[in-house]
């Protein structure tokens, strides 16, 4: 007869902590939803120009001013840039060797290759008539060069950073948080693959971008191109 007394208080004890466990995950849920949501993104806003004219918008706007190429490959974007915006000085950031983990592109060569397109493109570049002076090599990481630029003094602080090279996630979030702070006032940070495709581990540029500006309260641009359109961000002050 003992029996059902204990039973009635251990299942009321249950019940009492059934309840409790509920109002603990519902608080955490609340704690979390409330102070870790990041403010709702504006929609990009679409510039009336494609990524090739983006060295003539730079020519109309900065004229004679330092920028920067993350990630120069072939040197296809670095000619363009040198051919339409004439009074620009451009550093060109890439280490030139191949990364064994974290970037599965075929831009990914193997050492000997991506050394041989370093020399093609100094050498094609040296030959250039009007280019001496206009151009720079750093054969280093992105994310290491800002802090040599300062170190070092290499000059003014750029105008313009591009980034396009290693596509994930992680790799963009590093060059954005290492090179905002470098940038001018009044200057333009943009970048290539701008895309939805892959999960974040291959192409994750669009999920770094788009965080990274509501983190800090930035419109963000993107060029009219249909299908892979390039993203801009300016920084506030100076003058353009």
């Amino acid at each position: 007869m003992a029996e059902a007394p204990v039973a009635h208080r251990l299942f009321a004890l249950c019940a009492l902590l059934k309840l409790l466990t509920q109002g603990v995950e519902a608080t955490v849920e609340g704690a979390f939803s409330n102070s870790w949501a990041l403010p709702i993104q504006p929609p990009p806003k679409v510039v009336d120009f494609s990524e090739r004219l983006l060295g003539n918008f730079l020519e109309n706007n900065y004229g004679n001013a330092f920028g920067v190429i993350l990630g120069v490959g072939n040197g296809r974007r670095a000619l363009e840039l040198l051919e339409t915006w004439p009074h620009g000085v451009l550093f060109l950031v890439d280490p030139y060797i191949h990364l064994r983990r974290g970037y599965e592109r075929p831009e990914n060569l193997q050492d000997d290759a991506h050394q041989r397109q370093y020399e093609d493109l100094r050498n094609y570049l040296y030959d250039a008539p009007g280019l001496q002076g206009r151009y720079s090599f750093a054969r280093e990481f992105s994310f290491a060069v800002p802090h040599a630029w300062r170190e070092k003094q290499w000059g003014p602080d750029p105008r313009f950073v591009l980034l396009d090279a290693n596509p994930s996630y992680g790799a963009t979030r590093t060059d954005l948080l290492a090179w905002w702070p470098m940038l001018a006032e009044g200057g333009m940070m943009a970048g290539t693959n701008y895309s939805t495709l892959g999960d974040g581990s291959v192409v994750g540029v669009r999920r770094a971008v788009d965080e990274f500006a509501v983190q800090q309260g930035l419109q963000l641009f993107i060029t009219n191109d249909p299908q892979e359109p390039a993203w801009i961000l300016l920084k506030e002050g100076g003058n353009r």
